[in-house]
């Protein structure tokens, strides 16, 4: 099948006369007419090449190249002109013109020579166009965000991960670069910025940092930035600086679980060691008590029993500091944020069971007097135990409101695989990763409580939550009045 070539021209005679040229030379010709038409058949056709009069009416040859240019960008594209204008030539070039030739200067015989030459370089830089292409295509679907950062320091390129890491399209912050830093952590925000700058001064070190960043759905992400070396001559400062960033958030909040875990296996273990060393005392306490029945009260066994009495308090006093509550600090949360954040570190648990999940919880629901620490954990828990119950395929819809001076957050979750009772709810030793009776219990530290509820295979869990400006309106009312003094 031969090659194909496009004239595009609003000269009925000049198109006449270049189609016959190039069919008599051996290729497969299309013609258009107006620039409407030349895009229909440049989609429709993928012509080996297109050669393009710049001469249409109102300067649109310009702006038609431009647009034939994005729309194939592997196909060479040779212009023509009546004009023989050294700044016409170079904005031609620059919007994507391959080859430039003047009418006044053209040459049939010439013309064809000139379009097998760019056919053929046309088709032996076809292979690496591909692979680029491949390249790109494998960037774009990267689970890191790779960046390209120039000496203004504005972002030049990124890849789609932006989207699922950040909740941002890279097209948005290429818009506005200071998007990105206005979102970075006010703490982290300097640091960043001078490590930028020291990336880009000659004999630089490769950019290592970690920072958090303000995801649009409201929650805070951990993220590690590191650059690639360029290949520069010594002593040579670079012009921008290439690297990756990726989401550290599953890693380090993990981190922090799995050491709240070692804690309380070390408490477990403490609570066995303690058993074991009460007993002793208790057997002696036993039988010194019988004897004192019929003896003295100052007795020396009464000594013995003081001591042993001192040493059990003394084992008392390590097990209280052990079970000592975590401290609460009570403050404003908002709960959506802080949704859609845990939603991010057990998406994959979810995707595994192909389980759909609903937020609903609006712009308007209201903030809870809560501690920020607690409330994950309370939502890290819950959530999690709805990907336990519920089946392969199913769904979690989770909605809010507002009633009584509570946030209401429930969670409805079908179909749930078996019988959940509430009986769940009081059964703090069980080993499931997910606990609903820890979960209560952070419920109740921070003043709400919780309710699970089961029709058939369909499961209810509604978390009640302190609303913020109840709560605080509750103590300022119930703060006690200072009476009048007489004199």
């Amino acid at each position: 099948m031969p090659q194909s070539i496009l004239i595009v021209t609003f000269d009925a005679e000049l198109r006449q006369l270049l189609a016959q040229s190039l069919d008599q030379a051996g290729w497969a010709v299309h013609d258009a007419g107006t620039a409407n038409q030349a895009l229909r058949l440049i989609d429709d056709h993928d012509p080996s090449l297109v050669l393009l009069d710049l001469d249409f009416p109102d300067g649109e040859g310009m702006h038609l190249l431009r647009s034939m240019n994005a729309r194939r960008h592997a196909t060479p594209i040779v212009v023509i002109s009546g004009q023989s204008d050294i700044g016409r030539a170079v904005e031609a070039f620059r919007s994507g013109a391959s080859d430039f030739e003047v009418k006044s200067t053209l040459d049939m015989d010439a013309l064809a020579c000139s379009l097998r030459d760019i056919l053929t370089r046309s088709s032996l830089q076809s292979p690496l166009r591909g692979t680029q292409a491949h390249l790109f295509r494998l960037i774009q679907k990267l689970p890191v965000i790779i960046f390209i950062i120039n000496r203004d320091l504005e972002f030049e390129f990124l890849n789609l991960a932006t989207t699922e890491i950040l909740g941002y399209p890279p097209q948005e912050i290429l818009r506005s670069p200071r998007t990105f830093l206005r979102r970075i952590a006010r703490e982290d925000r300097g640091r960043f910025l001078r490590s930028l700058k020291r990336s880009l001064k000659p004999e630089a070190t490769e950019l290592r940092l970690e920072f958090r960043f303000l995801h649009k759905k409201g929650y805070i992400v951990s993220l590690a930035a590191q650059s690639v070396a360029s290949p520069l001559t010594s002593g040579a400062t670079p012009d921008r600086i290439e690297g990756m960033i990726m989401d550290m958030t599953r890693t380090s909040y993990m981190d922090k679980l799995l050491l709240q875990n070692e804690k309380l296996s070390m408490l477990r273990s403490m609570t066995e060691e303690v058993a074991h060393e009460i007993r002793n005392p208790l057997v002696s306490l036993g039988g010194f008590a019988r004897q004192l029945r019929s003896r003295h009260p100052e007795a020396v066994e009464t000594r013995i029993i003081l001591e042993e009495c001192s040493r059990l308090e003394r084992l008392l006093q390590r097990i209280n500091a052990y079970l000592e509550p975590m401290s609460v600090s009570l403050t404003r949360c908002f709960v959506t944020p802080t949704v859609n954040f845990i939603m991010s570190l057990i998406s994959r648990r979810l995707d595994h069971k192909s389980i759909a999940c609903d937020i609903d919880l609006g712009d308007n629901l209201p903030p809870v007097l809560a501690d920020q620490e607690f409330l994950h954990r309370i939502f890290i828990y819950a959530l999690g135990h709805g990907a336990d119950i519920v089946a392969h395929s199913g769904c979690i819809r989770v909605t809010g409101q507002e009633a009584g001076g509570l946030v209401q957050v429930c969670m409805t979750m079908e179909p749930v695989c078996g019988q959940i009772g509430h009986d769940r709810l009081m059964m703090p030793f069980e080993d499931d990763e997910m606990n609903l009776a820890m979960c209560l219990r952070l419920v109740e530290r921070i003043g709400g409580h919780l309710r699970m509820a089961q029709q058939g295979r369909k499961a209810q869990l509604t978390l009640s939550l302190p609303a913020y400006d109840n709560a605080i309106e509750t103590k300022r009312t119930n703060r006690p009045k200072t009476l009048p003094t007489r004199d």
